[in-house]
């Protein structure tokens, strides 16, 4: 239970970097912050999503399959995804297409911070299923 509490743990700090680096007082700051590692290198992209690769790690190293865990490499496959299309279509620039809202629209610091609870909570049920 405690290894499980550790594991946990560090999915937490890697959400919390994964959440600053992308933080923004609203979307047009997220887009551009997300653009800004991209533009960096797709490596360096990559790297950036730590919480992906450790969630990698810990299926494998557990065998863990179930629909919890499952459901952690799914949303997290789709947001990485995601960024990238956001990212092609900022360098055709028509974001328009793909995220129709307001750019300036304020998005509250809580938002930013979910995937901290949500992941590691996923993380936690799938360990005990």
């Amino acid at each position: 239970m405690q290894e499980i509490i550790i594991y946990v743990f560090l999915l937490v700090l890697f959400e919390i970097y994964e959440s600053s680096w992308q933080m923004g007082s609203s979307m047009q700051q997220i887009i551009a912050n997300i653009y800004t590692q991209y533009k960096k290198g797709i490596f360096s992209f990559f790297f950036h999503h730590p919480s992906f690769i450790y969630s990698l790690y810990i299926g494998i190293k557990f065998d863990l399959s179930n629909f919890w865990f499952l459901s952690i490499l799914f949303l997290k496959f789709f947001d990485i995804a995601f960024k990238l299309v956001i990212v092609q279509k900022v360098e055709q620039n028509r974001l328009a297409e793909v995220l129709p809202l307001e750019l300036h629209m304020p998005i509250p610091k809580w938002i930013g911070f979910l995937n901290v609870l949500i992941y590691p909570a996923l993380l936690y049920i799938a360990f005990l299923s």
